[in-house]
């Protein structure tokens, strides 16, 4: 098959997006959110807890209502097919973003009517801080931005021909983004009336009625759900008074209700600066400053779309930046509309017979065999929390999967402990020393009375941590 020129930049990007993330996503070890979720999932593909009562050890969140269940259900189907690798959910995390991808080309093409540059887009948001990261930590929002860019494509389908069951569809993927990580997607609520705000394609009656129409359909599966299946409405309460509630009124991981602009404006600086040197570099060259106006109500409507799901963080003060990572697809989107007029003419003057354009496809041909290199060069390889990684394999082939073995009080509250033991072996780590386990697991200096008194050291090989036997 012959490649068109715009086949060669998504290649580029796409790969040069494997390359950047690879080196993280592939190697062991990971982030203690994205590790709970992958061996709760794990546990729920293994019989262990259940789509509403989800499960990840014995002595810590026997029933994790920590959020909702959906983005776990999901990953459990994957390791129900794909088996317990920990590529499982590296690669569940990475299909996301692939599928975010695909869902904000095709956005660009309802905005466009052309999908050819939709890379722009795609490149700004290799840009974007704390992307990578995400993907390669598993966390639930990589899921819910799936359903929000379906939502956001489906909508804007809605214009065409007056096509309103696309909405009811845009509010069913607001429910399954309800469902894998709770309200934060519901921004996309407001997406038809900045529609309408900026782009006039309809009336008020209509962005009122589709308004209804996607709230509507959001709100229903998830009221019959609530209504008629007891396990959901459990998980549903343990929820939303533990969570959201509580979050609110009593959790503070931030100084101040504004740190989550701070935050936002950080991560979104590379592409604010990419930007701003394709604009001077369009001017120094004598490009009428008209044509920044080109696509500036597109942008501003994006930008609009994106601050809406910002600055309701603002509520509580249980912040963190990950929060809002579905709303970075959107911004990219609005930032490659608005900078479409000033780097479309150089794209189109990069003629595929032109010489620059083949060394053009030599880089991009390199970045494939490096990227597609790099990732195969971190299979085997620990990353993050190497002595941790490798003292919890060591234990877990001792000890046997499913174990549950006394740890230090103190110990407890080490909570990527927990969770590589639990994904890697479902074992369970219990504080309680007036519950005298097979195994005891401890740190030098940690509970040495107690060990002295009823255990004796196992003869294996960890570096951080100790076992010992009764």
């Amino acid at each position: 098959m012959r490649l068109e020129k715009h086949h060669y930049f998504y290649l580029f990007v796409g790969f040069l997006f494997l390359g950047v993330v690879s080196v993280n996503l592939f190697s062991d070890g990971m982030f203690m959110d994205g590790l709970f979720y992958a061996a709760i999932a794990r546990n729920m593909a293994h019989g262990l807890g259940s789509f509403w009562q989800p499960h990840l050890s014995q002595t810590l969140f026997s029933e994790f209502y920590e959020h909702p269940p959906l983005a776990l259900g999901l990953q459990s189907v994957a390791f129900r097919v794909f088996g317990d690798s920990i590529y499982v959910e590296r690669l569940y995390s990475l299909f996301t973003y692939l599928s975010m991808g695909s869902l904000m080309v095709l956005i660009w093409g309802k905005i466009t009517n052309d999908r050819k540059r939709g890379w722009i887009a795609l490149f700004l948001l290799l840009t974007i801080g704390g992307l990578p990261w995400a993907v390669a930590n598993n966390v639930l929002e990589n899921t819910m931005g799936v359903f929000t860019c379906l939502s956001v494509w489906l909508i804007l389908g809605s214009l065409e021909n007056g096509r309103r069951f696309r909405v009811v569809l845009a509010g069913l993927s607001l429910s399954m983004g309800l469902l894998a990580k709770g309200f934060f997607c519901l921004y996309i609520w407001d997406v038809p009336f900045f529609l309408w705000l900026f782009r006039r394609q309809s009336g008020f009656r209509r962005m009122a009625a589709d308004t209804g129409i996607l709230v509507g359909s959001t709100l229903l599966p998830i009221a019959f759900l609530y209504g008629f299946l007891p396990a959901a409405q459990n998980n549903m309460n343990h929820y939303f008074s533990e969570q959201v509630v509580n979050s609110i009124l009593n959790v503070q991981t931030v100084s101040t209700r504004f740190a989550i602009i701070g935050k936002f404006l950080h991560n979104i600086l590379p592409p604010l600066v990419l930007g701003s040197i394709a604009v001077a570099a369009a001017l120094r060259q004598g490009r009428d400053k008209k044509v920044l106006q080109a696509n500036r109500r597109i942008a501003l409507m994006f930008l609009a779309i994106v601050l809406s799901g910002v600055l309701p963080i603002m509520i509580s003060l249980k912040q963190s930046g990950f929060y809002i990572l579905t709303v970075y697809p959107l911004f990219a989107l609005g930032l490659a509309c608005y900078l479409d007029p000033v780097l479309g003419p150089w794209i189109d003057g990069f003629r595929p017979e032109a010489r620059g354009f083949g060394i053009f496809k030599k880089v991009t041909a390199g970045v494939v065999v490096a990227a597609v290199s790099l990732a195969l060069l971190q299979i085997g390889r620990v990353g993050r929390d190497k002595e941790t990684v490798a003292d919890c394999r060591a234990v877990i082939d001792h000890v046997g999967e499913g174990a549950v073995v006394n740890i230090c009080p103190d110990m407890y509250d080490e909570w990527g402990l927990h969770g590589y033991f639990s994904r890697y072996g479902k074992v369970s780590l219990d504080p309680d020393l007036k519950n005298p386990r097979r195994y005891f697991l401890a740190v030098d200096g940690c509970c040495r009375s107690h060990l002295a008194q009823k255990y004796s050291p196992v003869d294996i090989a960890t570096t951080k941590y100790k076992l010992y036997r009764r």
